[in-house]
């Protein structure tokens, strides 16, 4: 029992120090969010051209999540975390130095080369637990995002008093801070479940695209990105031209979205996944995020807009952990950190076209439009994932890709 026990601290270590990395990473990610549209308003940006900006950030994370994650499986989770966190500092920087939109343009795209390493902190979650609880795992790391999402907007709003800047080298400053933390404390735990099954890896990535398990919930989650990422994109501009409200009203709504998050993710998820299956609470967590998407614009209200925002936050803090261990426990030890990148990198594509059509929404027909849309997307993927739930048995989830 007590071998038992220190294996078990042995294991949950990693989990709690990664989980503290994504925190930082987060709060820092967490400054800028809110502020970014405002911050490329004063540069003179169109509404559309802020579209392009947070879809370049996304077209440099899918070159980037693959790899990241690839090179993750091969040489560790620790080098591939540190090296990504040193590009963010780089990009901090170059964004609080920003005075043109191509130069901000720039900073974005190796930002975004630099925000590519959640596959491996992911893939840090999936080598330290067991099937039956990587679902909570990678609730604590989304309980991590979240409570970075209600740090950072907080922090990052108040900045905003003393100039706009000031929150990307407090950002910066955040990132070098995480990288020193990394290099020091985060132990390496690609090989605690190492097998060196090479054959097998590349047997399972050769018929990835044939699995119709791991496609049917990678294009659940794109669906429902795809919806998600054009309101992240457009919110500030909707309760700018809305309410006519600013940087600090921005950071204190997101700061709002981050309290329900952590509060699903880090311990309603765990009591939902003992109670009930995980397709059911994925098709759940969609359909209250849809519904979120519909109520914010109604009516021209604060109060609709914060009800639509309660339940919009409820579904992203289900859906996030369920499917990423959903998709992870389809396939092996030995090809966490290639999965979780593909199916990263796929749901990046969403980031890409979501900003783009919500900014294009937004201009040409009105500030709801881009809700309301989101609203019929996530629709769509809460019937895609019904149609999985109902003709894949919960055994296919792992028992297709050991098959492959």
């Amino acid at each position: 029992m007590q071998q038992q026990n220190k294996a078990q601290k042995k294991m949950n270590t990693p989990l709690l120090l990664m989980a503290l990395t994504v925190l930082i990473d987060f709060t820092g990610f967490g400054l800028l969010f809110p502020l970014l549209p405002f911050w490329a308003l004063r540069l003179g940006a169109s509404p559309f051209m802020i579209g392009v900006i947070s879809a370049a950030f996304t077209v440099a994370q899918v070159i980037g999540i693959p790899i990241l994650g690839a090179l993750s499986d091969k040489y560790g989770r620790k080098p591939v975390i540190l090296v990504s966190l040193l590009i963010e500092v780089i990009s901090l920087i170059l964004s609080a130095l920003a005075n043109s939109i191509p130069l901000l343009l720039l900073a974005r795209c190796i930002g975004g080369l630099g925000a590519s390493n959640i596959a491996s902190a992911q893939a840090v979650a999936a080598d330290t637990t067991s099937e039956e609880n990587r679902a909570a795992s990678m609730g604590m790391i989304g309980a991590a995002i979240g409570v970075g999402f209600v740090l950072g907007p907080i922090i990052g709003g108040s900045l905003t008093v003393v100039s706009l800047a000031a929150p990307f080298w407090a950002a910066a400053g955040i990132a070098l801070i995480n990288a020193i933390l990394v290099w020091r404390f985060l132990p390496e735990t690609r090989f605690l479940h190492a097998t060196s099954n090479t054959a097998a890896k590349q047997k399972f990535n050769g018929s990835l695209i044939k699995n119709t398990t791991i496609l049917q919930l990678v294009s659940v989650n794109f669906i429902y990105t795809l919806a998600f990422s054009g309101m992240e994109t457009i919110f500030a501009l909707f309760i700018k031209w809305q309410f006519h409200w600013g940087t600090i009203q921005a950071g204190w709504i997101f700061t709002f979205i981050g309290v329900i998050v952590v509060i699903v993710q880090g311990g309603l998820i765990r009591q939902l996944t003992q109670r009930f299956k995980l397709g059911s609470i994925l098709i759940s967590g969609l359909l209250l995020l849809g519904i979120g998407l519909f109520v914010i614009p109604l009516g021209n209200s604060v109060g609709a807009m914060f009800v639509g925002l309660g339940l919009l936050s409820i579904g992203d803090g289900l859906v996030t952990p369920v499917i990423s261990s959903m998709i992870s426990a389809a396939g092996s030890k030995d090809t966490q950190g290639s999965l979780l990148g593909a199916a990263q990198s796929a749901a990046s594509v969403g980031r890409i076209a979501g900003p783009l059509i919500a900014t294009v929404l937004f201009s040409a027909i009105g500030v709801g439009a881009p809700f309301y849309a989101g609203a019929i997307i996530v629709a769509i993927a809460a019937a895609d994932a019904f149609y999985f739930v109902k003709i894949t048995p919960a055994y296919k989830i792992s028992s297709e890709v050991a098959s492959a």
